[in-house]
């Protein structure tokens, strides 16, 4: 589906492991399966971050924080880009220029910072285009 370096959102990884949505769940696995094969995946330590207070605390059926551990280990196979000062400084460039919040700002600073040119998210309008970046939500 993608020979391109692709960037994932927390929510994509989240569906992957919660049960609420079978759906979602099935189509986020596909994905992130197919983007570990192709070693094209990027997130960074927001996304590890949001993911990791999400299905410890926030799903439905929380994870154990064992198995949450197991499954960060396994996203280390994605490019972990690191928020650094020069990302927070391209954040709020980003926030300022397409009036987004600050959070949603980073996601895109790091994505381009790895220099995907996919981010897959559902937390921005399907097809929106930030330079060489677009948005994708599998969930459509």
């Amino acid at each position: 589906m993608t020979d391109s370096a692709v960037f994932f959102d927390a929510s994509i990884l989240v569906y992957a492991n919660d049960t609420a949505d079978e759906q979602k769940q099935d189509a986020a696995r596909r994905l992130i399966a197919e983007v570990v094969r192709a070693g094209t995946g990027s997130v960074s330590t927001q996304v590890l971050a949001e993911f990791w207070v999400t299905v410890t605390q926030k799903i439905a059926t929380p994870m154990s924080r064992a198995l949450a551990q197991h499954q960060m280990s396994l996203l280390s196979a994605f490019r972990v880009v690191p928020v650094d000062y020069g990302i927070v400084l391209s954040a709020v460039k980003l926030q300022t220029l397409h009036q987004l919040s600050y959070w949603d700002a980073q996601i895109l600073a790091a994505a381009q910072a790895a220099h995907c040119t996919v981010l897959y998210s559902e937390d921005f309008r399907d097809g929106a285009r930030f330079g060489a970046l677009e948005v994708r939500n599998p969930f459509l």
